[in-house]
């Protein structure tokens, strides 16, 4: 009996104690060499799915590793981990979304390079691009989709020893990283993708103090507003853009420079302002003040101590955020639009994960996952869309059951697409790895699509 997984399409209320709706969360965990992907149980609860737990020191193919799972990242359906502390690799699980057991078995190794990799991200083509080389002295490479990931392009650190945590990508292509060592936002033009030594642009911390030059917080409720801030950027680990555009930084706060944990919005303007200056922009306070600027939250701390964060993931539908939170060993959510309205209760907003310290601890966001079908009449195999790749027409072989189809991508952001009866067109402006749901009430079949 051939078991299907599959992408199930919930509505869920949102609550104060609403966590995860319409995604799986796929948690990295460092100190425990295991990795897990939670799913919603309830409108307040999630839990892991054993089916998808990797345990690194159980792999076959002669991979089994000592290593900690440092940061993942999912590309179609296939899962990227990056691995350090012993074995230092990236590893790759093939189709792991659809099938995790198959995935595990056919682990693969994509490099073993570096002495540390941290962040991992893809590009629209689906070229990963890494943080790559030792504790602490880490460079950005891209390693090209073409051949299989073979050819090695190190883009550098921009001329400075730096420690990219995580990676982003931008709506334009441009590439975002998060630089723990110098408190700064690094960025790479999607022009300089393939350049060796390639230009860097960078958001540096504020170079004057923060109280008396108009720094400002946007927490209301007092307790969290009154708390120090001195620098906008504090080892700076998680990265990542919501719905409208605007990026996020997620600070560790390792050496405690702020009195709270924080999180900093980046607002469009600023962002074009970085990347067309090659001189670093400094973060001065009072840009905290202008929606042309920079904004900052302060977080609450949990029972265990002050809040270090590490990575986030947007669901950029719901502007939704999540956080892995090192000190608590467990993680924080929000909702972007009502952040400033946060009370000072760690509990209110913790998300039922498991997370290590140390560790960067880059989360993805995966498809809904369950192990329900269709309908119990409806083999699978019938469901298939071509061609694929696409150039932007592509067609669906059955309909069978099918009450509506939805085109989302790898974030969850819902893709303006013509439907007329089993062809979908797409967007001219659309390129890259799309999911198309086929949905029967509060049950679908995800089909992966590449647009070229």
């Amino acid at each position: 009996m051939k078991l299907l997984t599959i992408v199930t399409s919930l509505s869920i209320s949102v609550s104060l104690s609403a966590q995860l709706s319409n995604h799986s969360l796929i948690v990295p965990e460092f100190g425990n060499g295991i990795l897990k992907l939670y799913s919603p149980t309830s409108s307040t609860t999630i839990q892991a799915n054993p089916n998808y737990t990797i345990d690194l020191t159980q792999l076959g193919q002669g991979l089994s590793t000592n290593g900690s799972p440092n940061c993942t990242a999912l590309f179609g359906n296939d899962l990227f981990v990056t691995i350090t502390s012993a074995n230092q690799r990236i590893y790759r699980f093939p189709n792991y979304i659809q099938n995790p057991s198959a995935a595990i078995a056919n682990v693969s190794q994509v490099t073993n390079i570096g002495n540390d990799y941290v962040g991992i991200a893809f590009d629209a083509s689906g070229n990963l691009y890494t943080s790559e080389g030792d504790y602490l002295n880490t460079r950005i490479v891209r390693y090209n989709a073409s051949d299989s990931y073979a050819t090695r392009i190190d883009l550098g650190n921009g001329l400075i020893q730096s420690y990219f945590a995580n990676i982003t990508f931008d709506a334009a292509g441009n590439l975002w990283a998060t630089d723990y060592s110098n408190n700064r936002v690094v960025a790479i033009s999607a022009a300089d993708l393939a350049t060796t030594d390639a230009n860097f642009h960078s958001l540096s911390t504020n170079s004057v103090a923060w109280s008396g030059n108009g720094g400002h917080v946007e927490n209301i409720t007092a307790t969290l507003q009154n708390k120090v801030v001195s620098t906008v950027f504090a080892q700076p680990e998680g990265i990542a853009f919501d719905g409208n555009g605007l990026l996020w930084v997620a600070n560790n706060n390792d050496s405690h420079s702020n009195e709270n944990a924080t999180l900093v919005r980046i607002s469009a303007s600023l962002q074009a302002q970085i990347l067309g200056s090659l001189s670093p922009v400094d973060a001065q306070p009072n840009l905290s003040n202008s929606i042309n600027g920079f904004q900052v939250w302060n977080l609450p701390s949990s029972a265990s101590g002050q809040s270090q964060l590490g990575g986030i993931q947007i669901d950029q539908t719901l502007n939704r955020i999540y956080i892995n939170e090192q000190v608590s060993g467990s993680g924080l959510w929000f909702d972007l639009a009502t952040l400033s309205n946060i009370l000072d209760n760690f509990g209110n907003y913790q998300l039922g994960i498991v997370s290590t310290n140390p560790g960067n601890g880059g989360l993805s966001l995966a498809p809904l996952v369950s192990t329900a079908s269709i309908t119990e009449n409806t083999d699978p195999e019938q469901f298939a869309i071509y061609p694929n790749p696409t150039n932007g027409i592509c067609y669906l072989n059955s309909l069978k059951n099918t009450q509506s189809i939805q085109v989302v991508d790898q974030l969850g952001k819902t893709i303006d697409v013509s439907i007329t009866e089993n062809e979908l067109t797409f967007p001219t402006s659309a390129k890259g790895f799309f999911f198309v749901k086929l949905m029967n009430g509060t049950e679908s079949i995800t089909l992966p699509i590449v647009v070229q």
